[in-house]
């Protein structure tokens, strides 16, 4: 089970809520497990939801306009209801006996009930919480003037912003969404050994880039950022590939991530052309060290910042005295950015099964990037790696 159904009932109970509605595509994968096509083409103007009441293993209401409603046939928490809104036509021929899946579509899909999402998305309210009561509706997938229209049409609900009672709730990853991370992890992990595979004299940043997504795809993913730069490039990672060509003694920089089943891998790497020089496998050693004091400090009650200034010191303390940071890692999960953030100031508490997403990158003119970065769930009695790829500085071109 990916939902932690346990934390949600607890918070809802805490917060006096009597249901809880989705509006991200993040949020909407959370609970059901569907990763909706209607959100991804339509970021914007796209509207999707699911609702949870109070006995939150019952089963959500699943809202979509009625061309993607098909989709709740793909969840793999318990729908107890879909509804579809808006124009759509799916025929049924007579004598034809459709199977179990198309005999609940042809039944939604031939409710044309609501012309729009808010009229929906009010009705799966009122079939999740009769009686009324505070509904914590995610504000961040919708406009304002959207959760007002909603209020008006639910007099006897209170509406109540419900996007940081749905990130408290995905701090503490279950044991699925553990292996979910894991699996995502060893996507982009097989992807970059096939990159530093063809990494070779004349190899362009274009071509790295071409082969870690041709990877990721072919093992079931999507690539979402793939940066890889070659040497001094890597100063300016978020710039487009180059066809800057790979020589002997540079390094290559691997900042990457992928979405895999809905949730995001964030990995860095970095691999040289035959031996490094010196100062950058002194400069990688540091950040390793670093992200390696993380790893063996890191506890449940401990700060993001607390966890920030241990890793950092470390980097300074291994040769890098001038080493600086806005944070050093973050939470990971079905989004790039859960809770907790490991930065100066966070006074969010590690639980155990938050999974921390630990890097420590660093920058320099003229050199490029070093940079290591790995997934860890955060345990009472020590804390487990998600990536089984080697930590150290990869060197491509050996024995060729």
């Amino acid at each position: 089970m990916r939902v932690n159904h346990e934390r949600l009932q607890r918070r809802m109970a805490e917060h006096d809520l009597a249901a809880v509605a989705t509006t991200t595509a993040e949020n909407l994968t959370y609970l059901t497990g569907v990763e909706s096509v209607h959100l991804g083409m339509f970021p914007h103007s796209g509207r999707a939801f699911a609702v949870l009441g109070q006995d939150t293993t019952a089963g959500a209401v699943f809202v979509c306009g009625r061309c993607e409603v098909d989709q709740f046939l793909d969840a793999d928490e318990k729908i107890s209801d879909a509804i579809g809104y808006g124009p759509f036509y799916r025929e049924k021929s007579a004598g034809y006996e459709p199977d179990d899946d198309e005999r609940l579509l042809y039944q939604v899909s031939s409710d044309f009930s609501f012309d729009d999402a808010l009229a929906a998305l009010a009705d799966a309210v009122r079939r999740k919480c009769p009686g009324g009561g505070r509904v914590a509706v995610d504000e961040e997938g919708v406009p304002a003037g959207f959760i007002t229209s909603l209020a008006e049409l639910l007099p006897g609900c209170r509406i109540v912003p419900g996007a940081a009672h749905l990130r408290h709730v995905r701090q503490v990853k279950t044991a699925r969404e553990q292996d979910l991370i894991a699996a995502a992890a060893a996507v982009a992990e097989n992807a970059i050994l096939a990159t530093t595979a063809i990494i070779a004299e004349g190899v362009t940043e274009r071509d790295l880039v071409r082969e870690f997504n041709r990877s990721v795809v072919a093992q079931g993913g999507t690539p979402k950022f793939t940066l890889i730069r070659v040497g001094r490039n890597a100063v300016a990672g978020q710039r487009r590939p180059t066809d800057t060509r790979v020589h002997k003694g540079q390094t290559v920089w691997f900042d990457v991530g992928a979405v895999v089943d809905g949730y995001w891998c964030d990995i860095a790497r970095v691999c040289s052309l035959g031996e490094p020089s010196p100062r950058v496998a002194a400069l990688y050693a540091a950040m390793l060290a670093g992200e390696q004091a993380a790893l063996d400090v890191a506890r449940p009650g401990m700060t993001g910042a607390e966890l920030f200034t241990t890793t950092v010191d470390a980097v300074r303390e291994a040769g890098v005295p001038h080493y600086h940071r806005n944070h050093v890692g973050h939470g990971i999960g079905v989004e790039v950015y859960d809770p907790v953030l490991i930065r100066p100031g966070s006074t969010d508490e590690l639980e155990p099964g938050t999974v921390v997403n630990i890097e420590t990158p660093y920058y320099e003119f003229g050199l490029g990037a070093v940079h290591v970065e790995d997934p860890f769930v955060v345990e009472e009695d020590g804390n487990r790696l998600l990536t089984t790829l080697s930590r150290e500085l990869i060197i491509a071109g050996e024995g060729r």
